[in-house]
């Protein structure tokens, strides 16, 4: 897709990850819309980008409110022919079974269905154009699993999931899909999470030293709706780590639990 003139819009664009997309986006030359639950960071972003860009207040959560930035972004903007949805939440680590349901039920509204609100109310607009992109973003964690981060790499498991399924669904109609994988990059929920030693004792210091800028994942970002690639990863640095998950479980394929067990496609075909 070509970007220049492109209209995108951004949750959690009140900085962090979403404010890099945002810069990133502005070196494109499009026009950009920031939404945040916190309206008041969404306009300070927004404002370094001129009459280009607007902030609209978001509760991802509520279809509502995202009814209401829809058509706020309609009546300014027209369509919008990108949607990152790139807000979410992280949790006090904490081993799974201690945590609060509440805390739980929280994790998932925002970093899923929060995914999935935005989905209906932009996507139907980009069918009737035949064309779109959607960015979902999901995490490191959500290829790699990490003891007292469980509801937020499952949540994070579902978004990668549920974009790998829905850029099958979109392709057909001219709309991509890309799920974006980052690893720590500064952002308020970094920061957040990185005002104690980390699991590993890591001092504070040490990870804030460690954390990427975020235009550099936006310029990912960017590079990737362009190309229409289905994953951005932007800490390569995973990689053995990943490639050590993904061995075993393929190592777990053996013979079927049912001797003489036959399965798929050439299987169903040759049973008619």
């Amino acid at each position: 897709m070509q970007l220049q003139g492109k209209t995108a819009f951004i949750t959690g664009g009140g900085g962090g990850i979403g404010g890099g997309m945002a810069q990133a986006f502005a070196e494109k030359d499009m026009k950009i819309i920031l939404a945040d639950i916190d309206l008041d960071l969404a306009e300070s972003q927004a404002a370094a980008f001129g009459d280009r860009a607007m902030a609209v207040q978001l509760d991802v959560t509520s279809l509502q409110s995202w009814g209401a930035a829809h058509e706020t972004v309609r009546s300014r903007f027209g369509a919008v022919d990108i949607l990152c949805n790139n807000a979410g939440i992280s949790s006090p680590r904490m081993p799974l079974d201690q945590m609060p349901p509440e805390l739980f039920a929280r994790v998932m509204a925002v970093n899923v269905t929060g995914v999935y609100n935005g989905l209906v109310t932009f996507v139907p607009g980009m069918r009737a154009q035949r064309s779109g992109h959607v960015v979902n973003t999901s995490s490191i964690n959500g290829l790699l699993a990490h003891g007292s981060l469980a509801a937020y790499s499952a949540s994070k498991f579902a978004v990668d999931g549920l974009s790998e399924a829905l850029r099958d669904e979109l392709a057909p109609s001219g709309i991509g899909v890309s799920v974006l994988y980052p690893g720590l990059t500064r952002s308020r929920m970094s920061l957040s999470r990185s005002s104690g030693a980390d699991i590993n004792e890591i001092p504070r210091e040490v990870l804030e030293a460690n954390m990427m800028d975020p235009i550099w994942v936006g310029r990912a970002v960017a590079t990737a709706i362009e190309e229409n690639s289905p994953h951005i990863i932007s800490h390569p640095a995973y990689l053995p780590a990943l490639k050590a998950r993904f061995e075993r479980i393929i190592g777990a394929f053996g013979e079927p639990a049912q001797p003489g067990y036959r399965t798929g496609a050439s299987a169903t075909k040759a049973a008619r």
